[in-house]
């Protein structure tokens, strides 16, 4: 198989990809870890909880969907990724990554402001409460453009306008199936929960453990608790699994119906149950990390940006690293 980072176009275009991923997570790294622990933050940009429009549950669905969608996008387009063209970089690039700057500045003056002026921003907070998410997206959009640009950006569209398509119908696809089978999240956290609770106690002396807690402030409806050391968290629908299992699940039905004719098929699906088992695994591992660190680094930090991001990437690493692998044996010689 030819390496694709042979390809000069090709490699511009993921390293490209990296920038992008890496300025954007850098960011809300960094506002994470230290901005939100500031005198600053408590005192001036600390909101109510009622101008948060967007529902955990729904925003994580979402998420995955979209992940699942750039993937398949991938999986799609491979042979016509390696063609990318490249494009110069412009310095009206640089206005967008202006842009990009206000749109992330202009979400801390708006919570400024709302924190300032409460009672009239009290009027309508889901209003505000959608202004204020609106900022996220388009600080995306604003810094996809200064690494891209809008020539690169008109040609993708034309170019990769059947791949594009296959993307939205795939998005929207797992959407509606991850809404559909999510009551079973409650039988993953379960059998999670007492795993963790039987390695936490191999290695850590103040480990606790209750089978179901409800909760009132979360619209998963609660699960198993653990603790470590003071540190307690309610295993609920994101920790459970079951987005990744699906996730992993959906991809590998789609390289298997995509390549059908290429596949040995008793391998491939001997090797699905294979990866479904590691995909549980790393989802372990994800819990047992997000415990380390809010019991031993710190709590804000674990249940937020941690949390929020830990699941994706792992999926991500461990998704490719597996068919990366796997395609080696997978497909037939001719």
């Amino acid at each position: 198989m030819e390496n694709p980072f042979k390809r000069i176009n090709f490699r511009i275009f993921v390293i490209k990809l990296v920038i992008l991923l890496v300025i954007g997570l850098g960011t809300s790294l960094l506002i994470s870890l230290f901005f939100r622990n500031t005198a600053i933050f408590a005192n001036y940009l600390n909101i109510p909880a009622v101008f948060t429009v967007e529902s955990p549950n729904i925003r994580n669905i979402f998420i995955n969907a979209c992940l699942f969608g750039i993937v398949a996008f991938i999986i799609f387009g491979y042979k016509k990724l390696l063609k990318i063209k490249n494009f110069k970089f412009r310095p009206v690039q640089l206005w967008f990554a202006l842009v990009a700057l206000i749109f992330l500045v202009g979400t801390y003056v708006l919570k400024y402001l709302i924190n300032t002026n409460l009672s009239f921003f009290m009027q309508n907070p889901q209003l505000w409460g959608y202004i204020k998410l609106a900022f996220i997206p388009l600080f995306a959009i604003s810094l996809y453009l200064a690494i891209f640009g809008i020539p690169f950006t008109k040609y993708f569209f034309k170019k990769y306008k059947k791949e594009l398509i296959f993307f939205i119908i795939a998005s929207v696809s797992f959407f509606f199936l991850m809404l559909l089978v999510q009551n079973l999240w409650s039988y993953f956290s379960s059998f999670i929960s007492n795993i963790l609770y039987h390695v936490f106690s191999l290695f850590f002396k103040n480990v606790t453990y209750q089978p179901f807690v409800s909760s009132f402030t979360m619209s998963e409806g609660g699960g198993p608790m653990l603790g470590i050391n003071g540190f307690k968290a309610i295993v609920g629908k994101p920790c459970s699994g079951i987005d990744s299992f699906l996730l992993f699940t959906s991809l590998y039905a789609l390289i298997f119906i995509l390549d059908y004719k290429r596949l040995k098929k008793g391998l491939a699906i001997t090797l699905f149950f294979v990866g479904a088992l590691g995909m549980f695994i790393v989802n372990i591992i994800r819990i047992l990390l997000l415990f380390i660190v809010g019991a031993f680094i710190d709590a804000k930090f674990a249940v937020g940006m941690f949390h929020s991001n830990i699941g994706w990437i792992l999926f991500i690493a461990y998704f490719f690293v597996f068919w990366w692998i796997a395609s080696r044996h997978v497909y037939s010689k001719r």
